[in-house]
């Protein structure tokens, strides 16, 4: 009892606080399939910022020049990707402050605002959260309160759902990311991209929540109902929050306050095992197929496995993934060019076992 109190004591002499109501930093990351580094900032958030800021909110964006940009460029959003001022090489956006971080400094620049500036002035609260698997719907009501003094200015927000695992062609700097195979195996080009941003309600604008000015205490009351769309896994989705103050541009909007949450779940509840239950493709879309096709599979056990489409007559036509493997559940998409009308059968062979699934090519 004695020792606990002379903690309290030191921890209130030495002028020492708690955050009550901590900032969740944001990062953009402004990102591309078809730039090699992009795969190295992305493995620092992985490998760096995410274990040690575990609060932080990555929306990725993608760049949308189709020729020699991302295979993500046309997801909804990455219109935002020209809000910013990009370099050649990737860099991130923190909190709206109006400057880049060069990506081998990103996990100290996001350490470093935490340490800064750990109160956020304005709270938001989920009230209620309801997903619906069968209308693939999820239900928000959330609370937005500034906690603070007058805010002056006005004040916007916006929505950005993304999704983790997705696996595609990507771009790798040699010796830079960490290769999915634990052994050292290359990653061969095949790559699972986090945080990749699918949609975004309020388009690049986002929406006005109040001004000219925000009064002490003032709560603000906001309900969404959010379509995941059949191509996206909802549990690998997060609705993203975030609340900022509004000038002529994102890259300058500074950021009050976010919050990220699974779309699958209770309020403020993360996943407990993310581990499947079992191996297999889930879920082959769209059937027939035209120009895209996503491939849903699970594995169960971590270790090589391989993802191959084969024609009717049992030639194969591609492999999609030959390395190793964790556990968890994961997004292909792939590309259907130049790939002729008829039937298909796409296999995947894991630890645990085969699975296959067949489709169809009509156009």
């Amino acid at each position: 009892m004695k020792k606990a109190v002379l903690i309290l004591i030191v921890l209130l002499t030495t002028g020492f606080t708690i955050a009550q109501n901590p900032r969740n930093v944001v990062l953009y990351n402004l990102t591309s399939t078809g730039c090699g580094p992009c795969s190295c900032m992305d493995s620092l958030i992985r490998h760096a910022v995410i274990p040690l800021y575990p609060k932080t909110v990555v929306i990725a964006l993608h760049s949308p020049i189709s020729m020699g940009g991302s295979a993500f460029w046309d997801y909804q959003g990455n219109q935002i990707y020209f809000q910013f001022r990009s370099k050649s090489e990737p860099d991130g956006f923190i909190d709206g402050l109006g400057y880049d971080v060069f990506y081998t400094h990103i996990a100290d620049s996001v350490g470093k605002r935490y340490e800064h500036s750990p109160e956020a002035p304005v709270k938001i609260e989920i009230n209620a959260k309801t997903w619906d698997p069968s209308s693939r719907m999820i239900d928000l009501s959330t609370r937005i309160t500034n906690i603070g003094s007058e805010l002056p200015g006005s004040y916007w927000y916006n929505i950005f759902i993304t999704e983790d695992n997705i696996k595609m062609v990507h771009r790798v700097a040699t010796g830079c990311a960490t290769p999915d195979d634990p052994h050292g195996q290359p990653l061969r080009y095949d790559y699972f991209n986090d945080h990749v941003t699918r949609k975004v309600e309020f388009f690049e604008h986002g929406d006005s929540l109040i001004g000219p000015n925000w009064p002490a205490g003032q709560e603000i009351v906001k309900d969404f109902s959010i379509k995941i769309d059949t191509p996206w896994i909802p549990e690998n989705c997060r609705i993203n929050l975030i609340v900022y103050h509004h000038t002529d541009s994102l890259y300058t909007s500074a950021i009050q306050q976010a919050i990220s949450q699974t779309v699958t779940g209770g309020v403020g509840v993360e996943p407990v095992n993310a581990v499947p239950s079992s191996t297999g493709i889930t879920l082959v879309y769209p059937n027939p197929a035209t120009d895209i096709l996503n491939i849903h599979f699970s594995v169960s056990v971590s270790g090589p496995c391989s993802l191959e489409i084969f024609s009717n007559s049992g030639q194969k036509v591609a492999s999609l993934i030959d390395h190793w493997v964790d556990a968890g559940t994961y997004n292909t998409e792939y590309y259907l060019k130049g790939l002729p009308n008829g039937s298909y059968l796409v296999k995947l062979l894991s630890k645990t076992g085969e699975s296959s699934r067949q489709f169809i090519v009509r156009r």
